[in-house]
């Protein structure tokens, strides 16, 4: 038997690899079209970059893409923001009258003031309700998917900076990782936390402390959709007490009452009877075999920024896997 502690604490910033959730309404699902190191035009600067379509090229209004909203994937300042470029011109380079390629674009600072957020290719007028030095909670409404800058049909770009202008830099999303041709669907909330199976946080994270470790043996699985960050684990329960179990420790920045949720891929082969527990207290057992949404409710509790958390998973019944994957957090 073994304990592998992974840490993560304010004091270090964010990890090279943040979580960030997508930027579109919960449960709708998006096409990527272009993931990091697309042969199109992702290299250099927009290396990392994403795109996203609704799997239809269409270039034209019609297009089911164009005019649907975007919310912020992140809570922070906006720094620098462009909305004078119309829909449906000048897209076959960049150039100055396209703002350079990006079209209509914003930028968010996260709160923590460590990494930058683009959002480009917007529709003209879309962002006429807000300025340079706004700020926007992760989940506000910021804009719409438009056809603008060096771009063939709309779409949106994505990428993440450790400066404004900078180069784009690796992440990836709360709802998984990502390639090219494959379709996520976003589970973007308001005043949401994420700390993952790897200890990894999301960028507008509330925590001062976050951890997470495993006790004895749990597979590392990795896949796409429906889970957090870039895998999960899961353990095969062998007898009718579980004595391996995963922990997630935390510490949150500002006291409160938070709904507390836990994630995972449902799997006809996972626990029906996983346990979880708030501190030694035992909660409820979540059925892992079922359901198509990205959280499930565990608990609602009032957390003090002195106290140190923790949330835990166990199995219960034998020949089944016990999955973990992420905890999230959300301020009331």
């Amino acid at each position: 038997m073994f304990v592998l502690l992974l840490t993560l604490s304010a004091s270090r910033g964010a990890k090279a690899d943040p979580l960030v959730f997508l930027p579109f309404k919960y449960g709708q699902w998006w096409y990527c079209t272009q993931g990091q190191g697309g042969s199109f035009s992702h290299q250099g600067n927009q290396y990392y970059g994403f795109d996203f379509n609704l799997n239809s090229w269409q270039n034209s209004p019609s297009n089911p893409a164009f005019g649907r909203n975007l919310y912020a994937p992140i809570s922070g300042e906006i720094v620098e923001i462009r909305d004078g470029v119309h829909d449906f011109t000048n897209n076959s380079g960049s150039n100055a009258a396209n703002n350079y390629g990006w079209g209509n674009t914003i930028v968010i600072r996260d709160k923590a003031g460590v990494y930058y957020v683009r959002l480009a290719h917007l529709m003209w007028g879309s962002l006429d309700h807000l300025e340079e030095g706004d700020w926007v909670d992760q989940g506000d409404y910021i804009g719409k998917v438009g056809q603008t800058g060096y771009s063939t049909n709309p779409h949106l770009h994505m990428q993440i900076m450790k400066t404004s202008k900078g180069s784009s830099k690796p992440f990836t999303f709360v709802e998984g990782k990502l390639y090219s041709y494959e379709w996520i669907r976003s589970s973007l909330i308001r005043r949401a936390s994420v700390l993952d199976n790897n200890g990894e946080v999301s960028l507008s994270h509330n925590f001062s402390v976050a951890y997470a470790y495993k006790y004895n043996t749990w597979q590392t699985m990795t896949g796409v959709d429906g889970y957090a960050g870039k895998n999960y684990r899961r353990h095969k329960v062998t007898s009718s007490f579980d004595y391996n179990y995963y922990k997630w420790r935390l510490r949150v920045k500002t006291s409160g009452y938070y709904a507390i949720y836990v994630t995972f891929p449902v799997a006809s082969s996972n626990d029906p009877a996983a346990r979880y527990y708030f501190g030694s207290t035992y909660v409820k057992k979540i059925d892992q075999t079922q359901g198509s949404g990205f959280l499930r409710y565990l608990t609602f509790r009032y957390l003090s920024k002195n106290r140190t958390y923790s949330v835990k998973v166990r199995g219960k019944t034998k020949n089944r896997y016990v999955v973990a994957d992420a905890i999230v957090l959300r301020k009331i």
